[in-house]
Parts: structure tokens; C-alpha cells; sequence
């Protein structure tokens, strides 16, 4: 999830510049206007664009987006370590609406996405202990993504004026089912083990909204690091030059 603020800003971005030449980065729009209609399909066609990622500019590739180590510590005192995994569906996701409005862009995406990897976990999720050690698949459909972006612009030493993010927002909700794959989530007792996998398939709404908030705060902390990386760079005139 880590990677859906940028998505969503950097198709934004498009709309007022179909071609970054001096950055080598290149977009054809399908319409030309501002208009929620004319949003929505343009942001439809950067996406599988700014999936494979704009290296050039220290952007990494979003899709997949390789997860070589990730620590969380969720509520209720589990931590759960994703190791040697990666995510994949970004190139896939659904425009629901995009709109502009003076100094705010707002969209909603759904997206089908899929983690796998290596795992390890231990504490509690919800009443139950958690001692685990093996692989991961964690299939979300139709998780639904709704960004609300707030922008100005500022000055820097070089004399060009640069978009500046003044606030940011991203919440999400779960459309479809999360379904989890999970070996060895109790070491050394397989009954326990698919007990617990079973419980988690069975409840996977009451796990996912356990899960997602941290999961969710993680990816906008990362993403946004990527983002204002762009947006140093890239001076507001270039994104003027339709």
C-alpha cells in the first residue's frame, strides 16, 4: 500500500504537463481540459505508466514494489516482519473520479492487490497468540483508495517557483474480501496453525481493519518521501509547457 499517494499525485501532475522532455518523462493525454471527466481519464492512463516508476528522477518502481524488510508493531503488542516479498496490482487499479478544484485534487481508486513473501510474527492478534514463522499471500479485492491533496507553491534559490504540499490525506476501505495465506502461524502445531488461518478467512474484515491503519500510515510515510522528491525537482513552469 505503500506506494498509492504517489499514484495518485503523479497522475495529477500529468494533467498539466503531457511531456517533462528536460526529465525524460513522457505521458500522452487523452483530453485536454480540467474537467472531472477529462481527470478521470487521464489519470486512468498514467497509472500503468508511473507503475513501472520514473528512475530518472530517484522514483522507484511501484508495481512491483519489492519489500526487502518491513517491521510493524500493531495494537495489541504484535509485531509481524515481512521479509523478501513484494507487492503487486498498482498497474490494475480502477479510476473511480478524479476532480480539481482551486487548490485541491481528489480521486478514488480500487484496486485488486497482492502481497507474498517470507514472515515473522509474534504477540497477539485480537484474543489470539501469535507465534509464526513461514510464507504469506494476502489477496485485498477492491480495496477502495480516496486521496485528498491540497497544493501551493513556493519560491527556491534558484529563482523558480515549485509545487508545495500543504496537506495531504488518504483513507481507505474495504470493498471486496482480504483473503490471507499464511504458513506456520503458530510454531510447531499445524492444528493450531490452520485454526487460526481459518479464524482470519472467516473474520477478514475485523483482521484487515486491524491490520490496515498502520499498514496504511507505513505506506503514505514512505510514499510521500518519494513525492516531495519529485516535486523539488520539477519547477511548476514545466508542468505549464502543454
Amino acid at each position: 500500500m505503500e506506494f498509492f499517494k504517489l499514484v495518485q499525485i503523479l497522475a495529477f501532475l500529468t494533467c498539466f504537463k503531457s511531456s517533462l522532455a528536460a526529465y525524460s518523462v513522457s505521458f500522452r493525454r487523452p483530453c485536454h481540459d480540467t474537467s472531472p471527466a477529462c481527470l478521470k481519464k487521464t489519470v486512468q492512463a498514467g497509472i500503468p505508466i508511473i507503475a513501472l516508476g520514473l528512475p530518472e528522477l530517484g522514483i522507484e518502481r511501484l508495481d512491483p514494489y519489492i519489500l526487502k524488510k518491513l517491521n510493524l508493531k500493531l495494537p495489541g503488542g504484535l509485531t509481524i516482519q515481512f521479509i523478501h516479498g513484494f507487492a503487486k496490482g498498482l498497474k490494475s487499479c480502477i479510476v473511480d473520479y478524479a476532480r480539481f478544484e482551486e487548490d485541491t485534487f481528489e480521486t478514488q481508486l480500487h484496486c485488486n492487490l497482492t502481497i507474498k513473501g517470507k514472515y515473522r510474527s509474534s504477540g497477539r492478534l485480537l484474543l489470539f497468540p501469535i507465534d509464526g514463522d513461514g510464507d504469506t499471500t494476502i489477496s485485498c479485492k477492491n480495496l477502495k483508495l480516496h486521496s485528498v491533496i491540497k497544493l501551493g507553491s513556493k519560491v527556491k534559490s534558484d529563482g523558480l517557483r515549485y509545487f508545495d504540499i500543504k496537506s495531504s490525506s488518504i483513507d481507505h476501505s474495504y470493498d471486496g474480501q482480504v483473503s490471507y495465506i499464511m504458513t506456520n502461524l503458530f510454531r510447531g502445531s499445524p492444528e493450531i496453525s490452520q485454526a487460526l488461518l481459518n479464524f482470519m478467512n472467516s473474520n477478514w474484515k475485523l483482521v484487515a481493519e486491524e491490520f490496515g491503519t498502520p499498514i496504511v500510515d507505513y505506506g503514505t510515510n514512505a510514499v510521500m518521501r518519494n513525492v516531495r522528491r519529485l516535486l523539488e525537482i520539477v519547477p511548476i513552469e514545466e508542468f505549464n509547457k502543454l
